[in-house]
C-alpha cells in the first residue's frame, strides 16, 4: 500500500517524437477549471516545473529557497540543482509552502517580500478550495500523485507573462522527452535495468506524445479519486470522532500519530508530519500513513481499517 497511486502504463509507442497542441491544451483547461485559476500549464513534471518557476525569477547559487523539514526527495534534488536549500528559514528569498497529503501548510504572513510557491503536489480540490492560498503567485501540482499517470506536472498561474514564458517552452526539445518517456517506461516494467530517466526530469521542459496521450487517458481518474476519497473520510469520520478533515483540500492519506499506536501495522509507511496549525511552528512527530485513494481496493481499505480500529481499542 502506497501514499500516492500507481502509474498506468498503457499504449506506449517507442520513439514516438510528436508534440500534441490540442490535447495539452485540454489537459490544461481541465485544471484551470477544477481549480479555478485562469491560467494552467502542463509540464513532464512537478519537478520541471519548480525549476521553471525559480528560473523566471532569476534563481542562483547567491539565493536561498526554504523548504518544511522532512520535505519530499525530489523537492531536495530538483532544488538543489539550481539553488541553495535551507529549512525553518523564513527570511530566505523564496518559501515553498508544501500541503502535505491534503493538508493546509499555514504561511500567512511573510515579514518581507518573497517569492512563495504553493506545493499542492498530493492535493486534490475540495468544497472550500481556493488557489494561491499562501499569497503565491504559484501553485503545483503533481499528476502521478492525484491521477495516476506516470508522468506530469501542473502550474496554476496568475501571471499572463508567465504563462506565455512557459507555453513557449514547452515543445522545445521534444527528442529528450521522448528519451525520458521510454527510460521511465523500462524502469517501471524491467526493473533490473538502470535507468537515469529521473536525472532527466529536473531539466526536461518538454512533452513528448507518450507523456501527454497518458496524462489525457489518466483525466478521467480525476473525479474517481474525489469521490473515492470523501466516501472513505466519511467511513473513517464514523469510526474516529476526533479525526477532522480540512474542507479546502482533499489528500489521498490520513495521518495517525504514532504515539497513539505503538504496535502498527508495519505495512504501512511511517512519516513525519507537523502536526501544530501554528504559523512557522514546526513541531514535526512520527505518524503512520493510511492511503485512501483511488488505487487502494475497498478489499485493502476495509481490511486496514478494521487492523487501525482494533489497535485503537486497546490502546484506549
Amino acid at each position: 500500500m502506497f501514499q500516492w497511486p500507481t502509474a498506468d502504463f498503457y499504449k506506449f509507442k517507442k520513439k514516438k517524437i510528436r508534440f500534441s497542441p490540442k490535447k495539452v491544451k485540454e489537459i490544461e483547461n481541465f485544471f484551470a477549471k477544477n481549480y479555478k485559476t485562469r491560467f494552467a500549464v502542463l509540464f513532464p513534471s512537478a519537478r520541471s516545473s519548480i525549476n521553471i518557476i525559480l528560473k523566471y525569477n532569476k534563481f542562483d547559487r547567491s539565493m536561498i529557497v526554504n523548504l518544511p523539514l522532512w520535505s519530499s526527495t525530489c523537492l531536495y534534488e530538483s532544488i538543489g540543482s539550481i539553488t541553495n536549500i535551507s529549512v525553518k528559514n523564513y527570511n530566505s528569498e523564496c518559501i515553498i509552502a508544501v500541503h502535505k497529503w491534503g493538508n493546509t501548510f499555514n504561511l500567512k504572513k511573510l515579514k518581507r517580500k518573497q517569492l512563495v510557491i504553493d506545493d499542492s503536489a498530493d492535493t486534490l480540490p475540495g468544497k472550500n478550495y481556493v488557489p494561491f492560498e499562501s499569497n503565491s503567485n504559484y501553485e503545483i501540482l503533481s499528476l502521478p500523485k492525484i491521477i495516476g499517470s506516470y508522468s506530469g506536472g501542473i502550474i496554476l498561474i496568475k501571471d499572463k507573462g508567465f504563462y506565455n514564458y512557459c507555453k513557449s517552452l514547452q515543445n522545445k526539445n521534444i527528442k529528450l522527452a521522448a528519451e525520458q518517456s521510454e527510460e521511465k517506461y523500462k524502469y517501471n516494467f524491467d526493473k533490473g535495468e538502470y535507468s537515469n530517466w529521473s536525472g532527466k526530469e529536473n531539466f526536461n521542459i518538454s512533452l513528448d506524445f507518450n507523456t501527454v496521450e497518458n496524462i489525457h487517458g489518466c483525466l478521467k481518474n480525476f473525479n474517481i479519486n474525489i469521490n473515492i476519497i470523501k466516501e472513505r473520510q466519511k467511513i473513517i469520520k464514523k469510526k474516529f470522532k476526533n479525526i477532522i478533515f480540512e474542507t479546502k483540500r482533499l489528500g489521498p492519506c490520513v495521518i495517525f500519530q504514532d504515539k497513539k499506536f505503538k504496535n502498527f501495522d508495519q505495512k504501512l509507511e511511517k512519516k513525519h508530519y507537523n502536526f501544530s496549525k501554528k504559523l512557522f511552528r514546526e513541531t514535526y512527530e512520527k505518524c503512520a500513513i493510511f492511503p485512501i485513494h483511488f488505487k487502494i481496493t475497498s478489499r485493502q481499505f476495509n481490511k486496514k481499517l478494521n487492523q487501525i480500529l482494533k489497535i485503537n481499542k486497546k490502546n484506549c
